[in-house]
């Protein structure tokens, strides 16, 4: 059973075949009839009956649902018999079925398929028309909209002679022109009846003479021309005299419904042309042939179809140039920049560009798969233009001439530009300042634009038309700055560029200026600062704001704005004392950051100067007076040589040079043998004696006593106490000396006897009594004390005997402390 519901609810809402008129679906349901007549009139209520065989059961409903799409529902309670209406229905046909809702299934009641529609409307626009070889007049009207049931007219032609009526099913009837008077006028009226009324049409008067139309045409060829117009040329023929005829084009995308009707151009008698076809779209074309006086037109010719060709570029190309070189340099480098054409203006592909110089010389093909293309070469400076022209597939594009000479006029004056919304554009505008040059035919304008700086970025530029006095430029980037140049060409030449900066929208500056300090006081501070890059300023400055601060940890900060023409340098107020400062720029989109930081303490005054001066002469002064002590030395040695004892200045020999010292050195210990003839006098060894112990130089100085060595240390600590320095002699033990052989340093390396402590200072300790004066602190020599017989100065010791004491190489004086009234041998 749900396979049979399942088939019934499928047939109800997909055939209307089932249900004709009043006609009654029957089931063991039930049935559905409608009230209303059939068809039904558009618009009306509509009152469907819905009667069920079984008892309804609680809870269960009927709906009433109308199909197909937009498919609508009414539900009510269950009854025996359930009304519905449909008020104001306008299809003019739909399915009705009745539908039982209980226990949770649906049960298909019966169905109906109604028929609706419309009285006729007034048949209007009645024409008539025949042939000269046609055996009949027909006449056609318009009926109006759709009855949507069968409706028949009825024609009634009239005359003085009676009344003729004929019949039709469609919006047209036949008339026999055998039954027709061709010199008479006739009355002809148009009647539409249907089921649901009748209407006829206004009277109209039919004359014979005026019915006549051409014959139609018949296409015999279709040409396509292959010039960028695409135009195509048809040939007609017909059996009139087409001289007094003028043919009428229409045609239509064979995949299209709608006609394009064209007057067409007369080439000839039974040629025509029309232009402006797409490329490569196959077209239906159809002809007819209308008199020049009456302008009756035959019937449409049949149809014929042909296929456009590929459309090749009609106008010529945008072109520019850059001159490497000046003018009268010859030959002169020439950068020449064109466009390719739109793809809408050409069908096919570019297949290369041609540059042609003239004068003989052969055009050179360029290659170039981007939208701007460019070429140099090198021209005559006395060129006045160039030619470049673009092959495609389908044709060849009329050359464009490229101006090479500067007319030297002046061009239109550039006015601000106006940023873009989205900042990728601007809309620059210009006008003529002066009175156009006379006798120079304008041809366009050339708007070129490039970054700041140049760098490698490449020149971007477009051609505007005479007629404009604004251009948009396009491409651009926020925060980059732009110069913009105008031109005008015209058949002289290129004129005076006018150029301007400006940016597509300004930002905020990425770095700030430099700052440096020319001059500080106490109270103001000179700042010089240099702008940043260009690339990092993006955009006009407008000011400058200066940060100054004081040194200190928690000083506070003071901004002083500065304008954009103080010329990179302004006096400013500043605190007292060192003071930090920054700088950074703003533009119209707000302030950028901080550049470098700069520290900067005012200068002194000029006392203060002055004292610090003082101290630095006063130390070059000392130095100097150290580098020329020697020389004062030397000053104060000829003034006591001059008025002083000869002993002060003369000169002492140096004991390390005494044959003397020379034997002791060779065997210290043992009585020395002088064989030599020196000058210098036998010494004898020298040692102290008491009044209990006899005299014995070699035991002494082998054995020196504990008093005895102290006395010497006592010696010694007192020469050196006198500022003596020793001469030393730097011979080894051992070896027969050289007598001038001396160290260089003036160090003697040999040692004495008395042990590690003061043997190197008293291995050269030389000890001689004598009776002279003793002046302390002076030089033990002869040149500084003048003796002539070279005695150092003496010591008193003990208050009783002087001991002259001196420094030789390797000799080790023997000094003995006699007591009180002994005598010293």
């Amino acid at each position: 059973m749900t396979l049979w519901r399942c088939f019934i609810v499928f047939l109800l809402s997909r055939s209307g075949s089932l249900f004709g008129g009043a006609q009654r679906f029957d089931n063991r349901w039930g049935n559905l009839s409608m009230e209303s007549p059939l068809p039904f009139l558009l618009g009306s209520e509509l009152v469907v009956s819905c009667h069920i065989k079984n008892p309804c059961e609680p809870g269960s409903k009927v709906s009433l649902v109308l199909s197909p799409l937009p498919e609508t529902e009414w539900k009510e309670n269950c009854s025996p018999v359930v009304v519905f209406r449909l008020p104001n229905m306008r299809r003019p046909k739909f399915n009705l079925h009745c539908r039982l809702h209980q226990h949770g299934q649906i049960d298909i009641v019966g169905g109906l398929t109604p028929k609706g529609g419309r009285p006729p409307e007034k048949p209007e626009n009645i024409t008539c028309e025949t042939t000269s070889l046609s055996r009949s007049v027909e006449c056609r009207w318009q009926a109006g909209h759709d009855t949507y049931v069968a409706t028949s007219y009825k024609v009634s032609l009239s005359s003085g002679n009676g009344t003729w009526n004929w019949t039709s099913e469609a919006d047209k009837v036949e008339l026999p022109k055998a039954e027709l008077d061709l010199n008479q006028r006739y009355r002809l009226v148009v009647s539409a009846d249907n089921h649901f009324g009748l209407s006829s049409s206004d009277p109209f008067t039919l004359q014979p003479t005026q019915i006549f139309v051409p014959e139609s045409p018949r296409i015999t060829r279709i040409h396509f021309g292959n010039v960028s117009t695409l135009p195509v040329v048809l040939q007609w023929e017909t059996p009139e005299n087409s001289s007094q005829l003028i043919a009428v084009v229409r045609l239509r995308p064979a995949n299209s419904s709608t006609w394009d009707a064209r007057e067409a151009t007369r080439l000839k008698l039974d040629e025509v042309q029309v232009d402006d076809l797409e490329p490569l779209v196959d077209y239906e074309f159809q002809i007819r042939a209308c008199t020049t006086g009456t302008r009756n037109c035959s019937k449409w010719s049949s149809v014929v179809t042909g296929r456009s060709p590929g459309k090749g570029p009609s106008q010529p190309l945008h072109v520019w140039r850059i001159l490497s070189n000046h003018k009268n340099i010859s030959p002169q480098t020439v950068t020449v920049l064109w466009k390719a054409p739109p793809p809408e203006s050409h069908s096919g592909q570019v297949e290369r560009y041609m540059v042609d110089l003239g004068r003989g010389h052969a055009a050179r093909e360029v290659f170039c798969a981007t939208s701007v293309c460019q070429c140099s070469l090198q021209v005559p400076s006395d060129l006045a233009t160039l030619a470049v022209s673009v092959v495609t597939t389908y044709g060849t594009s009329p050359s464009a001439s490229v101006p090479l000479m500067l007319s030297d006029d002046p061009g239109p004056a550039l006015r601000q530009a106006d940023p873009g919304a989205n900042g990728s554009a601007m809309l620059v505008s210009w006008e003529w300042a002066r009175p156009r040059p006379p006798q120079s035919e304008e041809l366009y304008y050339v708007l070129e634009w490039t970054r700041v700086p140049v760098g490698k970025s490449e020149l971007s530029w477009i051609q505007v038309s005479m007629d404009q006095n604004n251009a948009s430029v396009t491409g651009l980037s926020e925060g980059v700055r732009y110069n913009i140049s105008m031109y005008a060409v015209n058949s002289r030449g290129v004129s005076m560029p006018s150029s301007i900066l400006a940016y597509s929208r300004q930002l905020k500056p990425t770095a700030g200026p430099s700052v440096s300090v020319l001059d500080h006081n106490t109270t103001h501070i000179l700042v010089q600062w240099a702008d940043p890059a260009v690339e990092e300023q993006r955009g006009f400055i407008n000011n400058y704001t200066v940060y100054l601060r004081t040194t200190h940890v928690q000083s506070q900060e003071i901004p002083v704005v500065a304008a954009a023409s103080d010329r990179r340098r302004k006096w400013l107020k500043c605190p007292q004392g060192a003071v930090a400062l920054q700088m950074s720029a703003s533009t119209s989109a707000g302030e950028g950051p901080r550049g470098n930081l700069t520290y900067s303490r005012p200068r002194e005054p000029a006392a203060g100067l002055a004292v610090q001066v003082f101290p630095m002469l006063a130390v070059v002064a000392v130095m100097v007076q150290l580098a020329c002590w020697s020389c004062v030395k030397r000053k104060i040695k000829a003034i006591c040589a001059l008025w002083g004892p000869d002993w002060l200045v003369e000169e002492l020999p140096k004991p390390e040079k005494s044959q003397a010292i020379k034997l002791l050195e060779l065997d210290i210990g043992s009585e020395p043998t002088f064989s030599y003839t020196d000058s210098d006098p036998p010494l004898s060894p020298i040692s102290f004696a008491s009044e209990e112990d006899s005299f014995s130089p070699a035991s002494y100085v082998q054995q020196p006593t504990k008093a005895e060595t102290c006395f010497l240390e006592a010696v010694v600590m007192a020469t050196l106490d006198h500022g003596y320095k020793p001469q030393l002699n730097d011979i080894p033990r051992g070896d027969q000396p050289d007598q001038d052989q001396t160290d260089h340093t003036g160090v003697d390396s040999g040692s004495g006897g008395f042990g590690p402590t003061l043997g190197n200072l008293l291995s050269s300790l030389e000890l001689s009594s004598s009776g002279g004066p003793h002046t302390p602190g002076a030089d033990w020599s002869r040149a500084n004390y003048g003796d002539p017989e070279g005695h150092p100065p003496v010591v008193d010791l003990q208050g009783e005997t002087v001991v002259e004491v001196s420094l030789a190489g390797g000799y080790i004086p023997q000094i003995c402390i006699p007591s009180s009234g002994q005598e010293v041998d």
